[in-house]
């Protein structure tokens, strides 16, 4: 680093050493060492601390700024229409493998093309881009290259009619996460809140970002005491198979805070036999079905009420975490 010169106004005749002036016991000590100089040192000093003090406010001020956002990836995305719904926006392609992100299988995804909607049917050959952002996945740029053959049949998950709202919700028996059968009669006298999963779901916006709304509920929860010792969460797995207990329980605990002696109290994770399950789904108007070992599924999401009756239903995957805690104040 190199400092600026002098002043000549910084600088001073040297004045009568120490024995010139007379300083008793310490007289003589500083004899011929010039005032000048350790002026000029002062002055040096001065310059290097204001530099390096400089310097590291740059620094601070380099790190405290926000990281740049990471960008969305982008796939190519070649297969066949299975299923078409204009209602929840999505459609579902049984596609290649699509390279670098994931296998190929049948998935329903958010299609951002609106027109599509109009002229899409199962059977179609397609490629698309599919955009990963964040939490956020979808389909855009669709391109429809082949026409829907006539035997083409269909691998779409059937539909299935969900329950009025003030239906009593049946005391369906489940397994949770510990290994302990549970009834859905046990939680009468709270809210109920319940969705549906699977812990290898791959795309952020289905399973994972249902368990992420439910994670910034139950942080919001604990800011309102009364409503949160009145309401309890369940995730129900639609992949018995494989969402066994002990996988349940480590999947819930990256959602969950890990610090909390009792983690489950408040939200615990569910599956059963596949029998169980699929009656449980069926009743909310979940659909879902496998296909190459994947799951193709819808998405609900239910508030039942202390009387054990449904209250609210949520298709999809646009609803807030705040209109869910609103629902619940206003069923408590």
């Amino acid at each position: 680093m190199k400092f600026p010169a002098i002043s000549p106004r910084e600088r001073h005749t040297p004045p009568p050493t120490f024995s010139q002036a007379g300083a008793g016991p310490v007289r003589g000590q500083f004899e011929n060492r010039p005032y000048e100089s350790i002026k000029e040192n002062m002055v040096y000093a001065r310059r290097f601390i204001s530099a390096i003090f400089g310097l590291g406010l740059i620094l601070a001020g380099a790190a405290c700024r926000s990281q740049p956002p990471i960008p969305a990836q982008r796939f190519e995305v070649r297969g066949k229409v299975v299923a078409v719904n204009k209602d929840e926006s999505t459609v579902t392609v049984a596609h290649e493998e699509i390279k670098d992100y994931m296998a190929a299988m049948t998935m329903s995804y958010p299609l951002k093309d609106k027109w599509a909607f109009n002229v899409l049917k199962p059977g179609q050959a397609i490629h698309a881009t599919l955009v990963v952002d964040n939490d956020h996945a979808w389909l855009e740029g669709i391109v429809i290259t082949d026409a829907p053959k006539p035997e083409s049949t269909s691998r779409a998950p059937p539909e299935s009619t969900p329950p009025q709202i003030g239906t009593a919700v049946p005391d369906f028996e489940l397994v949770n996460q510990d290994g302990k059968r549970i009834h859905l009669r046990q939680y009468r006298g709270k809210a109920l809140l319940l969705t549906f999963i699977y812990t290898r779901c791959p795309l952020p916006d289905y399973c994972p970002l249902m368990s992420k709304n439910f994670n910034q509920i139950m942080q919001a929860l604990r800011s309102e005491m009364a409503l949160d010792t009145a309401t309890h969460m369940l995730s129900i797995s639609i992949d018995p198979d494989f969402d066994k207990p002990s996988v349940l329980r480590a999947y819930g605990r990256t959602y969950i805070d890990k610090t909390s002696a009792h983690p489950f109290l408040r939200w615990e994770f569910v599956s059963g036999t596949p029998q169980q399950v699929r009656k449980v789904a069926e009743f909310f108007g979940l659909s879902y079905s496998t296909d190459n070992g994947q799951i193709v599924h819808s998405l609900v999401t239910a508030v039942i009420g202390p009387d054990g009756k449904v209250r609210k239903l949520y298709r999809g995957n646009q609803w807030q975490p705040a209109e869910i805690l609103a629902d619940l104040r206003d069923t408590l």
